[in-house]
């Protein structure tokens, strides 16, 4: 299966060695067929260089790496405009849209993001995971989903 990244996952590769989530986005990337977009690389350099004292060579190093492990999509005009219909239905943010967008038009159907909104459909056509998300914060999430429901059965 294809997975698309959001530029988080990529940055905990990056930046934070060590920790929980930066072995499950390594383990992502060096087992999983994955995809990012242009934009994702634009994220991730800018980031590198507000947050880190690395040396621009350092950098380009760092991102080529990067680059040998992923597939890259260019933004293009058609992701632009589908970016845009993501942006007037949902609300997401431009950046987000556009990423979701990306993966919409090179037909891959699982965006993983820790920012976005988790198990959230868009279009029918692709669904965002939290790769960290524990399985126990997802079982106590659809458990306060559905507490309602609970309520409502011994009513009846």
């Amino acid at each position: 299966m294809s997975l698309f990244l959001d530029t988080n996952i990529l940055l905990y590769a990056m930046m934070e060695e060590g920790t929980e989530k930066a072995g499950i986005a390594d383990s992502l990337l060096l087992h999983q067929d994955c995809h990012i977009s242009v934009q994702t690389l634009n994220e991730a350099t800018n980031t590198l260089r507000r947050k880190t004292r690395l040396p621009l060579d350092d950098i380009k190093t760092l991102i080529a790496d990067f680059r040998g492990l992923v597939t890259i999509h260019p933004i293009t005009e058609s992701v632009y405009s589908r970016g845009w219909a993501i942006i007037e239905r949902y609300g997401l943010q431009t950046y987000d849209a556009m990423i979701l967008a990306c993966a919409i038009e090179n037909g891959i159907e699982t965006l993983l993001s820790e920012d976005m909104q988790n198990g959230q459909r868009i279009f029918d056509m692709i669904i965002i995971i939290n790769p960290f998300q524990k399985t126990e914060d997802r079982r106590q999430k659809i458990d306060a989903d559905f507490s309602h429901l609970r309520q409502f059965r011994v009513i009846l």
